[in-house]
């Protein structure tokens, strides 16, 4: 049975490969090697819209495959939207399974979908699913956290190109983050949710961060941010 230690290890190991292709290749194998999983589809995913597109899967019987038709917007399969929004893996059975799994077809013979979401910093930029296990979903269902700090460490390989320099730019990374999430559209509440911080913290970060870019409202932040190429 994998561990937290397995996924660090797996980790460790990408980050010396310097290939960006390769390094996603790898970590599709990853989910494969770690876990009872037969296949598994990366796929990209923008805030601005929705919108999610295939990348490429890899399964068993077919190995390494692209499924850039594949393209949806998340708010039509709620359960998604909600593992996306939350930044958790989650199984789709049952009824759930049946109305939404074309959505997500890349491999036959599928019974169940596993969503695991791929964070940078505070927001999803992707997610990954399996269609086929070669466990129970029950089994599936244990691993979830597992899966879900696995998604997390790969957010964090792709982050690393892009930490800001505190020398150069002049808020935290925290109110970076807070500053990213108003410019695609959450409110200081969704925001607090997502973070794990009370409403009155990121109204605090949304005040010191105007204070500190020397402008007067959230708009004219978010503008100077986008200018510095610090969010997009």
């Amino acid at each position: 049975m994998v561990n937290k230690s397995d996924i660090e290890k797996y980790i460790a190991s990408i980050k010396t490969i310097n290939s960006h292709e390769d390094q996603i290749i790898k970590i599709l194998e990853g989910f494969l090697e770690l876990f009872p999983l037969l296949d598994i589809g990366l796929f990209r995913y923008s805030p601005l819209g929705f919108l999610t597109e295939g990348i490429m899967a890899i399964t068993i019987e077919e190995g390494l495959t692209h499924i850039r038709d594949i393209r949806d917007d998340i708010r039509t399969v709620p359960l998604t939207y909600n593992a996306v929004r939350k930044r958790k893996a989650i199984i789709i059975t049952g009824e759930d399974f049946v109305k939404y799994n074309q959505r997500y077809s890349f491999s036959a013979n599928s019974s169940f979908l596993l969503i695991v979401p791929i964070c940078f910093s505070s927001n999803a930029v992707g997610l990954t699913v399996s269609t086929q296990f070669s466990e129970s979903s029950e089994k599936i269902e244990k691993l979830l956290p597992l899966l879900t700090l696995y998604g997390e460490l790969i957010g964090k390989i792709f982050e690393d190109p892009y930490i800001i320099n505190n020398d150069s730019c002049l808020l935290s990374k925290r109110e970076v983050e807070v500053m990213q999430m108003l410019s695609i559209g959450e409110s200081t509440k969704s925001i607090a949710q997502l973070m794990h911080l009370s409403e009155f913290t990121i109204k605090d970060y949304i005040k010191s961060s105007l204070k500190k870019l020397g402008v007067n409202h959230r708009t004219h932040a978010i503008a100077e941010l986008i200018r510095q190429g610090i969010i997009s």
